[in-house]
């Protein structure tokens, strides 16, 4: 096997954490440095010089709803998806842990928060639906249909591809408009990465705060997961969404 299957299995850390320990001078074979991914065969004298960050956390502040068949978690805003490095801060995949019997089904943009959703590795998924918020600049439209197709080759930005229809569909419908910003609601049922907010911006409404497609700066990325459903079962966070809403209400335009 690989060092760096070695390393991930027996230190609990990813393929890409181990990867990096071995880049950065942190595996030892038969106490000699070992610094490329080679071929092991399991009898070697293997060493770790590092420590596994311990994380302390309340799973009561992210686990909102579990049974026999689904998970549903919060990611609040400001919790990256997965740790990159060793000593990284909590990540939701950490919470993942907790439910080794799950798969989970989505992710959230950092900044984003709101609902996410894990099925039973037993169960067949027929169906996903996921319903977000967002603020917008200006009046967005009262009911819009869109299927751009995403490309997403460029990992930091997508781009929408303005003559193909043949993407992942999307309703979004404007919910209300204080003058100066609207509050809109998307739902997708397959979706690309940065979908709502690539979405958003093509159609000249950025979302609020996001600072890849030219929203209005504000302390966090506008977007908020507040209805999830997995086959037969919907979950909402009422509590966290209308945190979410409350906001929108109290918004100081700049």
């Amino acid at each position: 096997m690989r060092l760096s299957v070695y390393c991930a299995e027996n230190y609990n850390i990813s393929r890409r954490q181990a990867k990096e320990a071995v880049k950065n001078g942190l595996i030892s074979i038969n106490k000699s440095i070992i610094k490329k991914d080679i071929e092991i065969d399991g009898t070697e004298n293997i060493t770790a010089d590092f420590t596994i960050k311990q994380l302390n956390y309340n799973l009561s502040d992210y686990l909102l709803y579990q049974d026999d068949n689904y998970v549903f978690l919060y990611k609040p805003p400001f919790l990256h998806s997965e740790r990159l490095h060793i000593d990284d801060d909590l990540t939701i995949s950490d919470i993942y842990k907790n439910f080794p019997d799950y798969n989970s089904l989505s992710r959230l943009d950092y900044e984003a928060d709101g609902i996410i959703g894990m099925i039973n590795k037993n169960i067949k998924i027929n169906n996903i639906s996921k319903s977000y918020y967002a603020f917008v600049n200006g009046e967005f439209p009262e009911y819009i249909e869109i299927a751009k197709k995403i490309d997403a080759v460029n990992k930091k930005k997508v781009k929408v591809l303005d003559n193909n229809d043949d993407g992942f569909p999307a309703v979004m419908k404007k919910v209300k408009f204080n003058g100066k910003i609207s509050l809109i609601e998307v739902t997708l049922e397959k979706a690309a990465r940065h979908q709502v907010r690539a979405f958003s911006d093509y159609l000249n409404h950025s979302i609020i705060g996001d600072k890849i497609y030219n929203g209005l700066q504000f302390k966090r990325l506008c977007l908020h997961c507040f209805k999830y459903t997995i086959n037969d079962k919907t979950f909402y966070c009422h509590q966290k969404t209308e945190l979410f809403l409350h906001m929108y209400d109290t918004f100081e335009y700049k």
